[in-house]
């Protein structure tokens, strides 16, 4: 008999130690959820788009339930822990359930490049400020890079097939490539449209 993961299919991307505030409100993910709160068991978060369900998601894991209404729904906040893929799925009861394999990183516990931790840490300062995050230094500060790439792009609103992607890279500098190469695209717009926004906010003002 297998072990089967309830799924929860949602648009959204979640990473490892990612928090996820939810409102359950759909009948289905009310019996989900309740089992998943009886048995202090997790689901899987899996990115749904297009009619279609991503294979590779991450575990997630009920931090905090937050308020229970009359009616059965429930706001929780949930926080991302495991990568997985799915082997396949199961459609036997209302919701979604696999069978899945944990992604372990295929780097195992070896740590990032620095050289690339330092690289993606600059990108992200720049376009933290171009964004008007409230302190893009708080990462630099870390004792460790592993995860960084995660805790970076939760930060910033990337598409999701972008997030996806990240998600999907195999190692920790893999992760921190892609998320590179998708800084340096978006640093350029920014800044033309922070130039932009400058320059409309100076319209018909006297120096």
């Amino acid at each position: 008999m297998h072990d089967y993961l309830p799924l929860f299919p949602l648009d959204v991307v979640l990473f490892p130690e990612m928090l996820l505030p939810l409102h359950i409100f759909e009948e289905r993910y009310k019996e989900m959820i309740g089992e998943c709160l009886q048995g202090s068991s997790p689901f899987g978060v899996l990115y749904a788009h297009d009619d279609r369900v991503e294979t590779i998601g991450c575990t997630a894991e009920i931090s905090q339930e937050i308020k229970r209404y009359p009616d059965g729904r429930i706001d929780l906040v949930a926080v991302g822990r495991k990568r997985f893929q799915v082997s396949f799925f199961d459609s036997e009861k209302a919701y979604l359930r696999a069978s899945i394999e944990l992604l372990p990183d295929s780097a195992g516990a070896k740590e990032p490049s620095e050289k690339l931790a330092q690289q993606a840490l600059e990108l992200f300062g720049q376009a933290g400020k171009l964004m008007g995050l409230d302190d893009p230094e708080e990462f630099s500060r870390e004792s460790s890079f592993r995860g960084l790439a995660f805790r970076l792009a939760s930060s910033l609103h990337f598409r999701n097939e972008i997030r996806q992607r990240i998600l999907e890279a195999q190692s920790e500098d893999q992760r921190l490539e892609e998320l590179t190469k998708h800084l340096s695209e978006l640093i350029p717009r920014l800044t033309e449209r922070h130039k932009s926004a400058k320059q409309a906010g100076s319209n018909g003002r006297l120096h």
